[in-house]
């Protein structure tokens, strides 16, 4: 009887214990723990910290994501740093021209096709133009996307006879700066670059060779420039 009582109690306190909880496992996966200890990228020390080796952003096509900068004084001087690196402390400045047609031939295009279609030496590749921010990093090397500019949209061909580049672009330096700039290439390049001038569009373009190109610069409602680059061969 004893033995039974005893039992009963026993079985009464094992009833009522808690559970252990099991012990917490440490996060141990370095994936993770890499994570959590990255700083912020809102950390003011980080902000266009990726910048510099980095001209694919922005939106595309369809995408309407907010440009990475406005009208950022310290962005424009770091950009005008690279171009100096490119072609020397000075770059000649290209006298402004008189003004031309009341509008610019790219006024009512909206896509890197439709400004194909405008300039004379695209206009027969435009319908081979396929979109893609790939197109933007096979730039020829003698007209190269302006340094630190920031892709909006990006077309182009490698089909034979439109060995074509679309590319449309944002700017925190001045029209000037990317006037004076392609100029300079140009002339560097043997491709005897002229300027001229269309509505609100300053336009430096020049061939020879079997190479072409234009640029069309004009300043943005948002204190940017924005840039349509287009070249053949």
């Amino acid at each position: 009887m004893d033995r039974l009582i005893i039992l009963f109690l026993f079985s009464l306190l094992t009833a009522c214990s808690e559970p252990r909880a099991p012990a917490t496992q440490p996060l141990r996966d370095p994936a993770i723990m890499g994570a959590l200890s990255e700083r912020l990228m809102s950390d003011p020390d980080l902000v266009g910290a990726s910048r510099k080796a980095t001209i694919l952003t922005g939106g595309g096509l369809l995408d309407g994501g907010l440009p990475l900068f406005g009208p950022d004084d310290k962005e424009a001087d770091r950009a005008r740093a690279e171009v100096a690196e490119l072609l020397g402390p000075t770059v000649p400045h290209v006298p402004d021209p008189e003004p031309g047609a009341e509008q610019s031939a790219l006024a009512g295009a909206s896509t890197a096709a439709s400004v194909a279609a405008a300039i004379p030496f695209a206009a027969k590749c435009a319908p081979q133009l396929t979109y893609s921010f790939a197109w933007a990093a096979q730039m020829p090397e003698a007209v190269p996307i302006y340094p630190r500019g920031q892709v909006q949209e990006a077309g182009g061909s490698d089909q034979a006879g439109c060995r074509l580049r679309v590319v449309n672009f944002r700017t925190p330096v001045d029209v000037r700066d990317v006037i004076d700039f392609y100029h300079a290439l140009g002339l560097q390049a043997g491709l005897e670059p002229k300027v001229a001038r269309a509505g609100e569009d300053r336009i430096v373009s020049g061939a020879q060779a079997g190479m072409a190109f234009t640029v069309h610069a004009r300043r943005s409602a948002d204190g940017t420039t924005e840039v349509d680059l287009v070249t053949n061969g």
